[in-house]
C-alpha cells in the first residue's frame, strides 16, 4: 500500500500533522478548566469526585470505542476516522459549553470519549501511507506535533478561559476541532485505495490482531508506560504545593509544559536514528523513563524537577516513537487500524490504572511513592520488552 510519488507522502505527512496539532492545541487548552465549569453550575459537594469522574468517563468510552473506529478505519479508509473524530467531538465540546449539572457533563465527556480518536487516526494514516525507509521519521513528525499542540493549549486556554470563560472556550474549541475534522478533506491528502479492505470483517479484524503475539506484547508494554506517563499526574500539584507553596499552580503548569518542550526537540532527531535496532530503542527508553521517574520522587527543589522531567521528554519521545512504529511493522498493512484502535483502546485503560495505582500509593505511603508507582511500571514494561522481537520489515 504505497502513495505513488515521494511528493504525495511528504504532503501527508505534514497535512496530517498540522491537523494533530490544532486538535492537541485544543484537547490540552480545555480538559484542565473543566473543573472551573464545575464550580460555575454552583456544584459545592463531592467537586474532587465530580472532577476526576468527567475526567475518567472520557478515557472509558474510548477505551471501549477505539479498537471498533480502527477496524472500520480497515474498511472505509482512516481519513473517514480523522473527520468522525474531528466533527464528532465538534459536537460534544459544543453541548459541553450548554451543559446545566455535573451529570450532564459527565455524560458529555463519556460521549466526546466515544468519538475521539483523532491523533490515533492520524498516527494510523501516517503509518499506512509511509514508507518503510520513512515510516519513523513520519511518525516521528506527527509525535512531535503533537507535543508542540501541548504546549500551546494550555497558555491558548489560559488566555481564553480568562477572556472569553469556560463556555465560550468550549465552543471556541468545538470550531477549532470542526476545521480539524475537514483538513485532511480540504488539503486533498492521499490514501491509497488499494489492498483488500474488505477482505475481513470489523469482528475478524480485530479478532486477527488480538492473535498476533507479538502485538500483545507491545500492547501489554504500552499499557504499562501510558499508566506510568499518568500516575504522576493527579498528585503532581500536591507535589508542588510543597516545593513552591506560593506559586504551585504555576510551577505545575511549568512542569507539564517542559515535558512537551523536550518532546518536540527530540522526536525529529529520534525519527532519524534508523541504525539503532527499534527493540534497542525502545528498552532503553523505558528504562531510561523508569531510573528518571524514582530520581524525581527524591526531587527536594522545582530546580531539579523541572530539569529531570526535561530530560524524561527525550526517552519519552523515544518510547512513543519507538512503539508506535514497532506496532506498524508487526501488524499486517491490511489491519493497522485495528493495531493502532486494540493499542490506543489499551492503553485508555492504562491511563485510569496508572493514576488509580498511583493515587493509592501516594495516600498511604507519601506523594513521593507516586512516582515510584510510575517507575515501578515503566521497569515492567522494559522487563516485557525483551520479548517482542526485532521486526524485520512491515507485513504487506
Amino acid at each position: 500500500m504505497n502513495l505513488t510519488t515521494f511528493s504525495a507522502e511528504v504532503k501527508n505527512v505534514f497535512m496530517i500533522s498540522a491537523g494533530v496539532f490544532i486538535a492537541q492545541a485544543v484537547f490540552s487548552s480545555i480538559t484542565p478548566f473543566l473543573p472551573s465549569l464545575l464550580l460555575e453550575m454552583g456544584t459545592k459537594s463531592d467537586i474532587a469526585l465530580w472532577s476526576s469522574l468527567i475526567y475518567a468517563a472520557n478515557f472509558i468510552t474510548t477505551g471501549i470505542m477505539a479498537p471498533l473506529w480502527g477496524a472500520i478505519s480497515d474498511r472505509y479508509g482512516k481519513k473517514p476516522m480523522m473527520a468522525r473524530a474531528g466533527f464528532g467531538m465538534g459536537v460534544a465540546y459544543l453541548l459541553m459549553s450548554y451543559a446545566k449539572t455535573p451529570m450532564q457533563l459527565f455524560l458529555l465527556r463519556a460521549l466526546n470519549g466515544a468519538f475521539s480518536g483523532y491523533i490515533p487516526a492520524a498516527v494510523t494514516f501516517v503509518a499506512a501511507t509511509s514508507s518503510t525507509e520513512n515510516l519513523s521519521q513520519n511518525i516521528s513528525l506527527v509525535n512531535a506535533a503533537s507535543a508542540v499542540g501541548s504546549i500551546i493549549g494550555p497558555l491558548l486556554g489560559g488566555i481564553s478561559a480568562k477572556f472569553l470563560g469556560v463556555r465560550r472556550s468550549l465552543i471556541l474549541g468545538s470550531i477549532v476541532l470542526f476545521i480539524a475534522g475537514a483538513l485532511p478533506y480540504a488539503t486533498g491528502v492521499l490514501e491509497p485505495l488499494g489492498g483488500d479492505r474488505k477482505g475481513l470483517s470489523i469482528k475478524d479484524s480485530i479478532a486477527q490482531t488480538l492473535k498476533n503475539r507479538q502485538l500483545l506484547l507491545i500492547f501489554t508494554t504500552g499499557f504499562l508506560m501510558q499508566g506510568a506517563i499518568m500516575a504522576i499526574l493527579p498528585t503532581l500539584n500536591l507535589v508542588m504545593q510543597n516545593l513552591a507553596p506560593q506559586n504551585a499552580e504555576f510551577y505545575t503548569g511549568l512542569v507539564f509544559s517542559i515535558i512537551g518542550i523536550s518532546t518536540a526537540i527530540a522526536s525529529p532527531i529520534v525519527g532519524r536514528l534508523t541504525s539503532i535496532p527499534l527493540t534497542t530503542l525502545y528498552r532503553a527508553s523505558l528504562l531510561g523513563s523508569s531510573l528518571l521517574t524514582a530520581l524525581q520522587g527524591f526531587a527536594n527543589s522545582i530546580s531539579s524537577l523541572l530539569i529531570l522531567r526535561f530530560i524524561f521528554g527525550f526517552f519519552n519521545a523515544a518510547m512513543t516513537i519507538a512503539c508506535n512504529v514497532l506496532i506498524a511493522k508487526n501488524g499486517s498493512s491490511s489491519t493497522h487500524g485495528s493495531s493502532f484502535g486494540v493499542y490506543n483502546g489499551i492503553i485508555s485503560l492504562g491511563l485510569v490504572f496508572g493514576s488509580t495505582y498511583s493515587g493509592i500509593m501516594g495516600n498511604r505511603f507519601g506523594l513521593a511513592y507516586s512516582f515510584f508507582a510510575s517507575a515501578s511500571m515503566f521497569f515492567a514494561a522494559f522487563l516485557i520488552s525483551f520479548f517482542i522481537k526485532e521486526p524485520a520489515s512491515s507485513e504487506d
